[in-house]
Parts: C-alpha cells; structure tokens; sequence
C-alpha cells in the first residue's frame, strides 16, 4: 500500500537508464469499482505539454523511482477517454460523498495497491495523517498513528463529485448516490455549490429527484428547478406531490412556471393550477388532492379492492372520505374501521357522519389548530357546496407551525 501524494515528481527514467521527466500525475478509469492507473502524466522538459504514458509502457513503478519500458520518444500517446480522470487533479482535495456515512468529505490523500500486476485506488484518506504526509511531515505522521488509525473509506463506498468532468464519468460516479434516502441526499445538496447541486439532481432519476427538492430548503428548490432544462424540469414536477410542485412552482418567476405547466401532462398541470389558485395562506394553497374517495354505494370488499388499486396515488390511506355521485362528501371512516367491517357490509353503515373538515379558504393557522385538536392524521377540504376538493395532511399542518428543519426531525407518520 502506498499514497498518491507521495508519488507527485517521482524521477522517470526509460530503457536507456536516462531520467526523462517526472511524475506530474496519474490516469485511472471510473470503469471499475478499484480504479485502475491507465497511463502515467509524465512532465518533461522538452515539451510544454506532459506526455500520457500507457501503463503497458511501465516496467517498474516505485515511489522512489518509475522505469519505462521503452524510449520516451518512441511511445506512443495514450489517448485520455471519458471514462477516465487525473487522480491527482481532479480527486484529491476534492468533495466526496460518503454513501456509508451519508455526508459529504473532502479527499486529503488517496491510498493505492498493487493488484495483478497493475496499480488501484483502493481508499480515501480523510484523515489529519494525509495532511502532514503532504506538509512533509510523514514521520511526525508515522508517530500518531501508533496511538490513533489513519480514516480510510473503502473506494466503493464513496462516489466522487467533480466540478469539472464530462457527463458520463459524472454518470458513473454518482449512481450509488440514488441508493441513499433522499432525506440524506437532500442534506449533502445542501452543502454543495449550485453547479453540483444540479450535476448531482441530473444523475438521479425523477422519482428520487422529486423527492429530494421535495427535502430540501424551499430556497433551494426553486434554484434547482430553475437550473434544469426545462422538459426534466417539468417530468420531475409531475413526481411530485401537487401540493409540493404547486408550492415550487409559486416561488418561480411567473413566466418560468408557465412555461413548465405548459410542458407537464394535462391532468397534473390542471391540478396544480387549481392548487394555485387559492391564497397561499389558506387551507386551498397547503392541501393535496391525491386522497381516497369511495363511492357511497361500495361495500367493504369494493372498498379494499379500489385502494389496491388507487393506492399509489394516494398521499395517505389511513383515512378514507365517502362521496356520492355528485362528489359531496358524505363520510369518513379509517383503514382500521375498512379491515374489521364484514366484507359485505355498505360502507355507509360503518362511516363517521360528523367529519371535522375545513373550507377551502380556511386559515392554514386555523387548519392546523384542528388537526392538532383532534389528533387527526389529514383533514377533508370542501367547498362551499360541500363538495370534496382536497385533504391537508399532518405534516402540512406542522409547517405552519413547527420549521421545516424541525419538521424532518419527526417520523413520518402519515406516508
């Protein structure tokens, strides 16, 4: 095991025994899970340019020392691909993402091994040990590590966030970070620069990147959308929460939120624009409409067989409202009261007559005194006809009340 820091200006010598350049850095490709050394960058003082040496060329590879295997001048270029980046400029002291500890760290050092003949990245160092190594003060280094271990994170658990390399190594280093929750996703952005912000959102797909804006600080969100090109912007507005795109969308220049309405599948633009043409403050602006209507005539097997079927659609189940034809609302009842009823049984015979709901222009304030009063999980929202038009959730109900940033410190008990 050896560290790339220690191999900057490395003598390189060829066949003849002549020195011809020193190490400026090393190529390894993104390909692999341990990234293999692909090419060595010697600098040299004949050309302005360092040469890319294929590692096929290399004989011997020492920290002391690196011998080719031919002529300098006679080895052909190795050509750099996409998948391929500069260890030492583009890794070290760079930002990475630890998928393990979801948080974000910076690289100090990179610890390489020999494998098969060939050279791999095999670890990070992030320690304060890496650092004095690079101020030349390994044996001061040497010495605190007999009293505390070097922190190395294992090659694959970290995905590298470069500031300045193409689309497809982008695309291979950050695939594992749509494995983590967005929760965690949403808290690495935040410690990103806009630029990465969006590399990163571009790498995940829609259903992981609506829901994590959905986890970010409102300021952030509008960034992000408005970064994107407009089509993914609008696909991932459609995964969303209505309610939540609706939100987004009212922090966006009027224009620009126009333009994306204009480009989302005609049902979800319509509801959002329903969404925002209510007061911000009222219960309109903070509820959703993806809630479970039953009709008045089902029975409990009906019931159970349209929520297998709806469910996905549905922000909350736990609560299920009964509506007539004409979409008044007529009742309520739980999943509990839906699973104990007899399969036979109307679902009208088992529903709550007296629901506690709101009108649309309801107060938010007033919305969430409710909910809390009550201890409900969702409350119904109607219009003046009574009809059905949307339900607020709980955790809606909390950010009138409770920060967002306190707000994701509680379970989410209602998804």
């Amino acid at each position: 095991m050896f560290f790339a820091s220690r191999l900057q200006n490395t003598k390189v010598f060829d066949l003849s025994g002549r020195q011809v350049g020193t190490l400026q850095d090393l190529l390894v490709s993104l390909q692999h899970e341990y990234p293999p050394v692909t090419a060595l960058v010697v600098k040299t003082p004949r050309r302005k340019q360092p040469k890319k040496v294929p590692w096929s060329q290399v004989l011997s590879f020492e920290e002391s020392e690196i011998f080719l295997s031919g002529y300098l001048e006679r080895i052909e270029e190795h050509t750099q691909t996409e998948q391929e980046m500069w260890l030492l400029k583009e890794i070290l002291d760079k930002q990475i993402v630890d998928t393990e500890g979801r948080k974000l760290i910076r690289v100090q050092d990179v610890q390489l091994a020999r494998v098969n003949g060939n050279i791999r990245v095999m670890a990070v160092d992030i320690s304060t040990h890496a650092i004095l190594r690079r101020l030349g003060l390994a044996f001061l280094s040497e010495r605190l590590s007999s009293r505390k271990a070097p922190h190395f994170i294992d090659w694959s658990n970290v995905n590298l966030v470069p500031g300045k390399v193409s689309q497809i190594n982008l695309k291979v280093s950050l695939e594992k970070l749509g494995l983590l929750h967005p929760a965690d996703i949403a808290d690495i952005m935040h410690e990103l620069s806009p630029e990465q912000r969006r590399a990163v959102l571009q790498s995940l797909d829609h259903e992981v990147a609506a829901d994590t804006i959905e986890e970010m600080a409102p300021s952030e969100q509008a960034t992000a959308l408005a970064a994107m090109e407009s089509e993914r912007a609008s696909d991932i507005l459609e995964e969303m929460a209505p309610d939540n795109a609706a939100d987004l969308l009212a922090d966006l220049p009027q224009e620009k939120a126009r333009e994306l309405l204009d480009l989302m599948e005609k049902e979800e633009a319509h509801e959002i624009r329903r969404l925002l043409a209510y007061p911000e403050t009222s219960a309109g602006g903070i509820m959703t409409t993806e809630y479970m209507a039953i009709p008045a005539t089902a029975t409990a097997r009906e019931a159970i067989e349209l929520i297998r079927k709806e469910e996905p659609e549905a922000e909350t189940i736990y609560y299920l409202y009964v509506v007539d034809e004409e979409g008044h609302l007529m009742g309520v009842f739980s999943l509990r009261d839906l699973i104990v009823a007899p399969p036979e049984a109307k679902v009208t015979s088992f529903m709550i007559t007296n629901v506690i709901k709101v009108d649309a222009m309801t107060p938010q304030e007033e919305v969430a005194r409710l909910i809390a009063k009550y201890n409900l999980l969702a409350i119904p929202v109607v219009d003046q006809g009574n009809h059905l038009l949307g339900i607020v959730t709980v955790d809606d109900a909390i950010d009138v009340v409770i920060p967002t940033a306190w707000k994701k410190r509680f379970p989410r008990i209602y998804s």
